[in-house]
């Protein structure tokens, strides 16, 4: 059992972070780090010391993320951030049609697992993977997601188009699954060079196509 616990949360605020012993009975709270931006995201990585990575989502300074250690927490941007893709004109008519931000936000990081030192991945609305591979100070988009076949029957959610989840498979370093709103869930078996929608017998939003397993 772990003697620390620590807990990241961001609010439009920044962020803070809090911390307990396993016992988990009193708390000691820190922040808010990162004044002025709105933290949709953040995650301690405990994988060759603990650093702390957040998602910096404002309206203003557009977004980025940014890296800490934990001991520290000196917050240092991304020198090339996740850039999410611009959004079809398909995507565009359906979010004003229906009130749906689209606006661009980086929605999830994920360290990569214990193996891969330095390796995080992120997720961004628009849906888009990116990849980084020296914790977190430059990104790789990966575009077989972006260029996926389905991409022109995905349509915005409640939250915009983004890709709010990632799995990675802890013992096949080829395997992963990524979810997308309102696209559903995809699972890669080669690396991120193809990806296979998952998504049987889940329903769909209305006016989704009937064919295929994307539209969930």
């Amino acid at each position: 059992m772990a003697d620390r616990v620590v807990l990241s949360v961001g609010t439009k605020r920044g962020l803070f972070v809090f911390e307990s012993s396993a016992k988990r009975d009193r708390w000691t709270s820190s922040g808010p780090y990162l004044k002025g931006w709105p933290i949709y995201h953040a995650i301690v990585d405990a994988r060759n010391g603990a650093r702390i990575h957040a998602a910096g989502c404002s309206d203003v300074f557009a977004t980025n993320t940014f890296s800490a250690d934990l001991r520290v927490r000196k917050f240092t941007g991304a020198k090339r951030p996740p850039v999410p893709p611009k959004p079809r004109a398909s995507h565009l008519k359906f979010a004003r049609k229906y009130g749906i931000s689209m606006t661009p936000r980086i929605w999830h990081i994920e360290p990569g697992r214990s193996s891969e030192r330095g390796v995080l991945y992120a997720g961004t609305a628009p849906a888009a993977l990116f990849r980084s591979t020296d914790h977190g100070r430059t990104w790789e988009e990966i575009k077989s997601i972006t260029n996926h076949p389905t991409r022109k029957h995905w349509m915005p959610g409640a939250g915009g188009m983004c890709l709010h989840s990632i799995q990675l498979d802890p013992g096949n370093p080829k395997r992963m699954w990524v979810a997308v709103s309102a696209a559903g869930s995809f699972r890669t078996d080669d690396g991120g060079r193809t990806w296979a929608p998952i998504n049987k017998a889940v329903a769909k939003y209305v006016g989704a196509p009937k064919e295929g397993e994307t539209g969930t």
